[in-house]
C-alpha cells in the first residue's frame, strides 16, 4: 500500500468513526472527535515522514545484480536479459563504474523510426518489410545502445528519494552505487512496495 494511499484512506475517517472508536475505549475521555482527528492527523504525517526518512536504499536493494560490460556485443545483453528474465541491465566499464542501462526501449528505439515505439509497432514493421529489423544489431556492442548517463541512487538515499526517481524518470529500476560510483545494488519498484509491507 502507497503513502498516498493510506493518506487517502485517513482522509476517509469521518467523526461516527472517531465517535465509534471512543466508545470502545474504557473510560471517559475528555476529548472531542475533531481533537481527536488533530492529533490523530499530526501523529500520521509524523509517522510517515519518519518511515520515508527512516529505511535507506542500502536497506531495500537488491545485492546481486545481473550486470553486462559496456563493451560486450549485443548479443551478451540479450541473452543476459532472456536468461534471467529481466527487461533491463546495468551497464559497467572496465573500472566497474556505471556507466548506463539497457533495457528493452534502448532496444525497440534502436529499431524503429519513432521517439519511444511500443512492441506492437516495432512488430509491425518487421512484418511488414522484408527484412528483421533487429539484423543491423548484431554487429553493435552494448555501449551503442544503452542509455547514458545512467540515472542512479546511492546507498544512502531514502525510500521516499528513490520513489520520487523512479516516478520522475519513469523508470521501472534504479542501480544503487557506492561513493566510488560502483555498482552496490538495484532497486526496482516491487523492493519499494515489499519494505512499506
Amino acid at each position: 500500500m502507497s503513502f498516498s494511499c493510506i493518506n487517502e484512506c485517513f482522509q476517509t475517517i469521518t467523526d461516527e468513526d472517531v465517535l465509534e472508536a471512543m466508545k470502545k475505549i474504557p473510560g471517559y475521555l475528555d476529548i472531542t472527535p475533531s481533537d481527536f482527528l488533530e492529533v490523530y492527523q499530526i501523529a500520521f504525517d509524523h509517522a510517515v515522514a519518519r518511515i520515508k526518512t527512516a529505511i535507506l536504499a542500502e536497506q531495500v536493494m537488491t545485492q546481486k545484480v545481473i550486470f553486462v560490460k559496456e563493451d560486450a556485443p549485443l548479443i551478451e545483453a540479450v541473452i543476459k536479459m532472456a536468461e534471467h528474465e529481466i527487461s533491463g541491465l546495468v551497464v559497467l566499464n572496465e573500472d566497474d563504474i556505471i556507466t548506463g542501462v539497457i533495457s528493452e526501449k534502448d532496444f525497440l528505439s534502436r529499431m524503429n523510426k519513432k521517439k519511444a515505439p511500443s512492441f506492437v509497432q516495432v512488430l509491425l514493421q518487421c512484418v511488414d518489410s522484408s527484412a528483421c529489423l533487429a539484423v543491423p544489431l548484431k554487429t553493435l556492442n552494448v555501449r551503442e545502445v544503452m542509455s547514458s548517463p545512467p540515472i542512479t541512487v546511492k546507498k544512502d538515499t531514502t525510500m521516499l528519494e528513490v520513489a520520487n526517481t523512479l516516478d520522475k524518470f519513469n523508470i521501472n529500476r534504479v542501480p544503487v552505487r557506492d561513493d566510488n560510483n560502483r555498482l552496490a545494488g538495484i532497486i526496482a519498484r516491487s523492493d519499494l512496495v515489499q519494505a512499506m509491507c
